[in-house]
Parts: C-alpha cells; structure tokens; sequence
C-alpha cells in the first residue's frame, strides 16, 4: 500500500480534534468539590433531605447508598462515573462515611451507579432531586458559586 501526501492533512486534522477533545475532557472533570473533609458533613444533609420526604426511605438501604455515591462521585471526581480513576483518598472517607461497607462494595458499587442513573428513571430522578438539594446547601453555605 503506497500512502499519498493527502495523509498529511488527515493526521492534523485527526490531531487538531483530539486535542480539542481532550481540553473538552479536562473541562468535564474539573470537580465541583475538592475538601474530602466535607463528605460526612453531605451525608448528614443527605439523611436529613431523605429524613423530609414524605415517605422517607432507609438511609442504610442499598439505593441509597447508591444515590449518595453517584452524588459524591459527580461533585468530587465526575470522571470516575465515565470510566475514569477515583482520586487518593475518596475510597476512605466514603468507607469511613457507610462504616459497615467493605472497600470493595464500595467499589463494585460504583460500577453499578452510572449505569442505575443512565437505566433507571426513579433512581434518576432521585438523584437530581438530591443533588439539586445538595447543592442547594452548598450555596447557601457559600462553598460553591
């Protein structure tokens, strides 16, 4: 197979959008969020949103545990909801936040979380009701604009 100079134009094309892509990436994974410090502090608001529902479900439920997670996860490192690496640290507040949940259903939790989210329209609409509350909070406590 002989090449034609024409390839030239196509892999500065190719190059010119991967690079516009991964600055798009980098802008889509800039956490909202970045004091682990503050994650027991949402949990406490998130028992507290769930606990003001008219029929309030188990906070120590599986779901729920889910619906934190998915929450945690798009404030503090929304990559790892597509696929990416969860940042030192996060794993370890989170097992510190559910005491009685082993690092690893923490982690197999994960897995299961963008894709309740993207399937499951109850789960979904939970979720942004919460996280709208979440971030609520957040503003009115001026830790986020």
């Amino acid at each position: 197979m002989v090449k034609d100079f024409s390839t030239i134009s196509e892999l500065k094309t190719i190059r010119e959008q991967k690079s516009r892509l991964s600055e798009r990436e980098s802008e889509l994974s800039i956490p909202l969020l970045e004091d682990l410090g503050l994650i027991p502090e949402l949990y406490k608001w998130f028992a507290d949103i769930l606990a003001g529902m008219d029929f309030p479900p188990s906070l120590e439920s599986v779901a729920q545990r889910k619906k934190f997670l998915f929450i945690i996860l798009f404030l503090y490192c929304p990559s790892v909801l597509a696929g990416g690496r969860m940042p030192n640290g996060v794993r370890k507040v989170l097992e510190d936040v559910f005491s009685n949940i082993s690092p690893s259903r923490i982690s197999h939790n994960i897995e299961d979380v963008t894709f309740s989210y993207q399937i499951y329209k109850d789960f979904r609409k939970d979720v942004d009701y919460l996280y709208t509350e979440v971030v609520n909070r957040l503003r009115v406590k001026e830790l986020i604009k």
